[in-house]
């Protein structure tokens, strides 16, 4: 019961459930087949105790016949020689499907001749009947035994049977003559066997046969694969051109490298060959010069990367001022950033601006004729070493690029020849497995050949009636312990009963469809919520106690559920394990160990250091300290109890509180009368009338209102939704491409039948 499983995604609108009972059976038939298949297991012990007895007295018994029987045995591996009980794995699943096909065999036309041919002149009396021929023709088969024989073997007198939790296939013959009828049955096996050796042996052979061509055609391709990676990397002298790539990347890199100094260079001369043009001993056109500082600052490449990463900075903070919150310390580290590079650039546009002036100035002041010239011969130089660069580059990112393909190619090649290697291997070793396998002990042999018993002639007719009595005075056993049984089954037995109201059920997962089952747990739950807000007026009560009469009924199971429930309508829950004796559900919801609980709050902790949060189910706990067992009553009598469970009311909107079971102790009595209400579980099948009843009175006794009583574990048929079960799945059935539209976390039946908080106290 350590699994808590989240089935499905979206809550479930509130469908409103009346509080009704079901419907009673008027049907006198009903109310008696109903008990006693609730007893099934009586009924089934009792058939089985007399068969036990009775069918082999009857057998024992009776005018004498005789019946031969041989059995052949078929093992359901034989161990491997080589590897032990490696090849059993897959055999022993399809190993009743391989029995009963060899007992198909062994009446098979093929067995029908051999068998025809071994009796044919054995002088047998049964074959000496008119119509059928003992002695075959001479060099043929004989058409009519063989008719004969397969008629035996049609009405019976003849039988195979494959034996059930056995390795033996029975081969049995009834007759008036013993000696004859172990002669026919020994045939059958003597056949069957003789044909089983030929096909071992014919198929093993075919085996060896198709592998051993297989690993010759697999050594021609491992050849060939080999020979075209040898061709491949024979340039190189080696197969590994990861270190050549490397170096080609790394030149291709220097050289694109070395062409983006170059284009700044050119860029540089272009500037002061304008300039040079330009110049005039009277001073510049202020608006050409303008164009010149313009077209001299925009091909800084600093500038351009600077303006880059501002443009992608900006964009980043946009989006992210929309997606976080303005306090958010990733916003205020983004903005910073932006204003940093913005500094730097018109930090560096002002060097820019000022390499320009001091460059102008020098310009000018020893601008001549043999400088333009100097320059534009500079220019032109950097402008052919820049395309020489160019055409080395794309060359050299070319060979790499065809380098890269080939080391891919070689690359894929020797996966290839390994892959290739790898089935080689194994079709070698499974011939070496072969080969070695012929020689262990083959799966199907004789058990033993006929032997003959004496066989009774109405022991048949004798065992039909003693099975149906048998079955008859366990379905009357059955009747009248369901008479003396005084356990709650269905809400019928409990308003007729008790007289109490039943706010629910909850479905067995024993009688469910495993895939439906989520489905309707989930409807169980909502109806409950439901019918408490009905019952109470005004909603569902703030601070419920979930109890029950004894152990072993689920109440913490649907403390859980129903909490689960409950926040998964939107509400804020706390579950309170009130059980200070026995305290599991931090244990059932995988809560840390060192958490604080119940003991702690009333030590004086703080209600945040003691309470934690159970994410999957969507609530809060509240846990105990079950080392405090001997103080759990003292601990509860105290009035700071009250007073922090109605502290603690104020931040929550519904309070569940698993108590104790009533009848144990009366730690649940103290826990209602803190509550608003008490929801009283039970179990169907398991809860006694008396029990109720004893609870119910001590409960009113202290003037603690009973909102009702909650039946777990019941069939399907009488549980509050047993409609709804189907109703839903032919709803979801067309549409299964879409969503599941339940949320719910559950502790499923099985789960319940082995909680801890149920357990011997």
């Amino acid at each position: 019961m350590d699994m808590i499983e989240k089935r499905y995604e979206q809550q479930l609108p509130q469908d409103i459930a009346y509080v009704e009972m079901p419907v009673a059976q008027s049907h006198t038939s009903v109310n008696l087949v109903a008990p006693v298949l609730r007893r099934w297991r009586i009924v089934l012990t009792i058939f089985l105790s007399i068969c036990a007895v009775g069918v082999p007295a009857i057998w024992f018994f009776g005018s004498s016949a005789y019946e031969s029987t041989a059995a052949i045995r078929v093992a359901p591996i034989i161990p491997s020689i080589l590897f032990g009980d490696k090849d059993s794995e897959g055999v022993i699943p399809m190993y009743d499907n391989f029995k009963n096909t060899q007992a198909s065999l062994i009446t098979s036309e093929q067995v029908f001749q051999r068998v025809a041919d071994d009796l044919a002149d054995k002088n047998l009396s049964f074959f000496e009947k008119p119509g059928r021929i003992k002695d075959k023709p001479e060099g043929k088969q004989n058409p009519v035994l063989i008719a004969a024989i397969k008629e035996m073997v049609i009405d019976g007198v003849l039988r195979v049977i494959p034996e059930r939790r056995s390795e033996l296939i029975k081969i049995s013959m009834k007759s008036t003559d013993p000696k004859e009828s172990a002669q026919v049955v020994d045939a059958f096996v003597r056949a069957y066997m003789g044909i089983m050796v030929d096909e071992e042996t014919k198929g093993g052979d075919q085996s060896l046969t198709i592998l051993e061509n297989e690993a010759r055609a697999l050594t021609s391709k491992l050849e060939k694969q080999q020979q075209a990676i040898h061709e491949m990397s024979q340039e190189y002298g080696t197969s590994a051109l990861d270190d050549y790539h490397q170096m080609m990347l790394q030149r291709v890199a220097a050289l694109q490298t070395e062409l983006t100094r170059t284009e700044t260079r050119k860029i540089t001369l272009q500037a002061q060959v304008g300039l040079f043009q330009e110049a005039k001993t009277q001073g510049m056109d202020p608006e050409k010069l303008i164009k010149i500082r313009q077209d001299f600052i925009n091909a800084d490449l600093m500038l351009q990367s600077l303006t880059a990463n501002i443009a992608q900075i900006e964009q980043a903070f946009i989006v992210a001022k929309q997606a976080l919150a303005p306090t958010n310390p990733e916003l205020k580290q983004k903005a910073n950033l932006l204003e940093m590079l913005k500094e730097r650039l018109e930090q560096r546009r002002q060097e820019v601006n000022k390499s320009f002036d001091e460059m102008l100035t020098r310009e000018l002041a020893n601008s001549d004729k043999d400088q333009l010239k100097n320059a534009r011969a500079e220019l032109k130089q950097t402008e052919t070493y820049e395309k020489y660069l160019r055409e080395l580059l794309a060359k050299e990112d070319g060979e790499a690029i065809e380098l890269g393909r080939k080391q891919l190619a070689i690359k894929d090649s020797e996966r290839q020849l390994k892959l290739t290697e790898e089935l080689y291997d194994r079709v070698r070793r499974r011939i070496q497995e072969l080969e070695m396998e012929r020689k262990r002990p083959a799966r199907i042999s004789i058990a033993y050949y006929a032997n003959t018993l004496p066989l009774q002639s109405k022991r048949i007719k004798y065992t039909f009636g003693l099975i149906f009595g048998s079955f008859g005075c366990g379905a009357l056993l059955a009747f009248l312990r369901a008479r003396a049984d005084h356990s709650l089954y269905t809400p019928v037995d409990v308003s007729k009963r008790i007289g109490v109201r039943v706010i629910g059920t909850t479905t067995s997962i024993n009688h469910s469809d495993a895939v439906k089952f989520p489905n309707q747990i989930a409807d169980d739950y909502q109806t409950i919520r439901a019918n408490l807000g009905l019952l109470n007026g005004g909603g569902i009560p703030k601070k419920l106690v979930v109890t029950s009469p004894a152990v072993r009924e689920g109440k913490t199971t649907f403390a859980i559920n129903f909490s689960t429930s409950l926040a998964k309508s939107g509400k804020k829950v706390l579950l309170i394990d009130g059980d200070l004796r026995k305290s599991d559900i931090r244990e059932l919801l995988n809560l840390p160990t060192g958490s604080g609980g119940l003991q702690e709050l009333l030590s004086g902790k703080s209600v945040e250091d003691v309470v934690c949060s159970a994410p999957l189910a969507g609530f809060d706990v509240l846990a105990a300290d079950s080392g405090n067992m001997s103080d759990a009553l003292e601990l509860l009598s105290q009035p700071c109890v009250k007073e922090c469970i109605e502290v603690i009311s104020a931040k929550y909107d519904h309070i569940v509180i698993d108590s104790p079971p009533v009848l144990a102790f009366p730690d649940a009595l103290l826990w209602a009368k803190m509550a608003d209400g008490v929801i009283l579980t039970s179990f169907a099948g398991r809860t006694e009338e008396r029990d109720v009843k004893e609870a119910l009175d001590r409960l009113a006794q202290v003037d603690i209102k009973v909102l009702g009583i909650v039946l777990n574990n019941v069939d399907i048929s009488c549980s509050y939704n047993r409609y709804g079960y189907s109703y839903y799945t032919d709803q979801v059935a067309g549409s299964r491409s879409r969503k599941r539209n339940k949320a719910i976390f559950l502790l499923t039946e099985k789960e319940q039948n082995k909680t801890v908080d149920d357990s011997k106290s």
